[in-house]
C-alpha cells in the first residue's frame, strides 16, 4: 500500500516539478528561431483516466551511449538557485488543452534527442531517437501513455474516485494501483486531433525516428521500453529472425564451390 502511494505521489510530482532544459512554450512564438529545433506532440491522459500523461525528452550522447551531461554554467560556477540545464526537458505546460488531450510545443537545441521517459518511468531499456536540425519543426503526432500490465492481468488504474477514497483514509478503504511501468503508443496526427498552430503548419514534418538506444535510468523511477512489452516481443522476434537468416546464409555459403562428383 505504502509503495503504491509513493509511486502515485511520484507520478504527480513528475508532472508538477519545475522543468530543466529547453523551453516548453505556453503559446506559439511570434517567429521561429532558426537556431533552434521545435517539437510538437499531443498527449492524452494516463490510461485515459485521472492523471495527465507526460513525456521527458533527453539529449543523447552517442560517444557515451547515454543521456548527455548538461553543459556547465558560465565560469563553471553554479549560480544561486541552479542554472538552466540543456540536456533534458519535461513536457509539463501545454500550449493548448482540448478535452483530455494536451498539445505541447518544445524549443530545443539541435542534436540527437530521445524519448527518455513518460510519467514515472524511464525508457532506459530501449527508446527511439530523433535527429533534430536547426530550424526544423518535428511533429511527433499523438501519444497515448498507458500502464504496461502483463498480458492477461487486469488493468488496475487510478481514478478520481479511488484517489478521493484513499485521501479520506479511515472513512473509506480503497487500495491504490500497484506501481506499474508506463509505455507509450504513437500515431500520426489526424484531422480530428488538436490542430497545429498556424506558425508551424507549413514547416512541420512527421517525426522520423533515427534509431533505438538504451541508456541509464536518470529519472529515478520505474524502467521499461518505450513501446512496452509489445516492443520487447517484437525485438525478440526480430532478433530470432535475424539469427535464422544468418544461419541460412552461412549454410548457403558452405555449399558454394563444392563440386558435384562426376560419374565414372
Amino acid at each position: 500500500m505504502m509503495r503504491a502511494l509513493v509511486s502515485c505521489i511520484f507520478a504527480i510530482l513528475v508532472v508538477t516539478a519545475p522543468p530543466v532544459l529547453g523551453e516548453t512554450l505556453k503559446k506559439p512564438p511570434a517567429a521561429l528561431n532558426p537556431a533552434k529545433a521545435y517539437v510538437l506532440v499531443e498527449i492524452g491522459k494516463l490510461d485515459d483516466a485521472l492523471m495527465y500523461g507526460s513525456l521527458v525528452l533527453g539529449r543523447y550522447d552517442t560517444e557515451k551511449g547515454d543521456i548527455a551531461v548538461p553543459t556547465p554554467p558560465p565560469g563553471a560556477k553554479i549560480p544561486k538557485g541552479g542554472w538552466k540545464q540543456d540536456n533534458r526537458t519535461y513536457l509539463l505546460k501545454p500550449a493548448a488543452r482540448v478535452g483530455d488531450h494536451s498539445l505541447f510545443i518544445v524549443e530545443l537545441d539541435p542534436g540527437l534527442w530521445v524519448i527518455e521517459g513518460a510519467n514515472d518511468t524511464a525508457f532506459s531499456l530501449g527508446s527511439s531517437t530523433m535527429q533534430l536540425a536547426a530550424g526544423s519543426v518535428t511533429d511527433i503526432g499523438v501519444v497515448s501513455v498507458y500502464s504496461d500490465f502483463p498480458e492477461g492481468e487486469k488493468r488496475d488504474v487510478m481514478t478520481s474516485g479511488r484517489l478521493l477514497k484513499s485521501a479520506l483514509g479511515g472513512l473509506f478503504v480503497s487500495r491504490l494501483p500497484p506501481p506499474t511501468p508506463k509505455a507509450i503508443d504513437v500515431r500520426p496526427r489526424a484531422a480530428n486531433d488538436i490542430p497545429l498552430p498556424a506558425i508551424f503548419a507549413s514547416d512541420a514534418r512527421p517525426v522520423e525516428w533515427a534509431g533505438e538506444v538504451r541508456f541509464g535510468n536518470h529519472l529515478g523511477g520505474l524502467v521499461n521500453r518505450m513501446g512496452g512489452r509489445k516492443a520487447r516481443f517484437r525485438a525478440m522476434a526480430a532478433e530470432q529472425a535475424a539469427a535464422e537468416a544468418q544461419e541460412q546464409a552461412s549454410t548457403a555459403d558452405k555449399g558454394v564451390g563444392v563440386a558435384e562428383p562426376t560419374p565414372n
